[in-house]
C-alpha cells in the first residue's frame, strides 16, 4: 500500500473509531442515569482534553500546541462556538431519540455539507452524489423503520444538530487554513475556549442542587461511581475525536468527511441495539 493511501486511510480509520466511541459513551452518560447533565458532561470532556494535552507535554511526549493568544482566539472562537452547539444539540437529541433514528437524521447532514461546500468553496454537487446521498438516507430509514417514533423535542434538537454540524465542518475547514493550525492546536483552542462557556451554562441551567442531594445519598453510591467512570471515559473520547476530526478533515474534503461520519453509523447502530434497546 502506497504512503499516500496510508496518509489518508489512517486518519479516516482513527476518526471512525473515535466517533463510534464518542456517540456510544454520550448515549450511556445521557440516558442511563438519573440526571442528564449535558453541559457538565461537555465541560468534563473539554477539561479532560486540555488536561491530557498539558500532561503529555509536561512529561515530554511529542505533543506541541500553539499558546493561546488574542488574535488566534478571536479568529477561532466562532468555530469553537459552532462545535459547542453541535455537541450540545447532539447530546440533547440522544436524550430523546434512539441511536438508529439519530443515524437517519445525521445522514441528512451530508447533503447540507455538500451544498455548503458548493456555496463556500465552489465545489460541484453531481447527480451521482445526489443519488448516493438519497440511497444512504433511504437505507438508514429502512434499517431504523421499527424504531421510528415521533418525538417533537427529539426532532427539534436533531434538526438543529444537523445545521450546527454542517456549519462546524465547513467553517472549521475554512478557518483552519487562515490560522494555519496543526491538529493539536485545534484540540487545544477548541476545548479551552469552550470550557468556560460549558461551566457557566451548567451552573446556570442544570439542577445541581438536585444532583448533589441525590448522589449524597449512600444508596446511590454505585450509580455515582458508574456516572463518574462514564464522565472520565467521555473525556478521553472527547480528546480522541477533537484530534481525529481536524486530522481527517485536513486529508479529505468536507463532504467526504461527512460521508465517513455517516458510514460509521452502521456499527454505532449495531452496538446501540445491543446496549441501548430503548431511547
Amino acid at each position: 500500500m502506497s504512503s499516500s493511501v496510508l496518509q489518508t486511510a489512517i486518519p479516516i480509520l482513527a476518526y471512525c473509531a473515535s466517533s463510534i466511541t464518542m456517540t456510544l459513551v454520550n448515549k450511556l452518560v445521557l440516558s442511563s442515569f438519573q440526571f442528564h447533565m449535558v453541559f457538565f458532561m461537555l465541560a468534563a470532556q473539554a477539561f479532560g482534553s486540555v488536561a491530557l494535552m498539558v500532561l503529555a507535554n509536561r512529561v515530554g511526549l511529542n505533543v506541541k500546541y500553539r499558546a493561546m493568544n488574542k488574535r488566534d482566539a478571536r479568529t477561532w472562537f466562532p468555530v469553537a462556538c459552532s462545535q459547542a452547539l453541535m455537541l450540545y444539540t447532539g447530546g440533547k437529541a440522544l436524550e430523546y431519540l434512539n441511536v438508529p433514528l439519530f443515524t437517519v437524521f445525521k445522514n441528512l447532514t451530508i447533503i447540507a455539507v455538500a451544498y455548503g461546500e458548493k456555496w463556500v468553496f465552489k465545489a460541484a454537487v453531481t447527480s451521482l452524489m445526489l443519488v448516493s446521498f438519497g440511497m444512504m438516507v433511504m437505507s438508514s430509514m429502512v434499517g431504523a423503520w421499527n424504531d421510528m417514533t415521533f418525538n417533537g423535542w427529539g426532532y427539534f434538537w436533531m434538526s438543529t444538530n444537523c445545521l450546527a454540524s454542517a456549519t462546524f465542518v465547513i467553517h472549521m475547514r475554512k478557518v483552519i487554513k487562515q490560522v494555519n493550525f496543526q491538529d493539536f492546536d485545534t484540540v487545544y483552542f477548541n476545548n479551552l475556549l469552550t470550557l468556560p462557556l460549558y461551566v457557566v451554562l451548567s451552573l446556570v441551567q442544570e439542577d445541581w442542587s438536585g444532583f448533589v442531594d441525590y448522589y449524597s445519598d449512600k444508596a446511590n453510591a454505585v450509580e455515582l461511581n458508574s456516572f463518574a467512570r462514564g464522565i472520565f471515559i467521555s473525556g478521553i473520547a472527547a480528546f480522541a475525536i477533537s484530534y481525529c476530526s481536524p486530522w481527517c478533515l485536513r486529508t479529505t474534503s468536507s463532504t467526504t468527511y461527512s460521508m465517513i461520519g455517516a458510514l460509521n453509523k452502521l456499527p454505532i447502530a449495531l452496538f446501540a441495539m445491543m446496549w441501548f434497546p430503548d431511547p
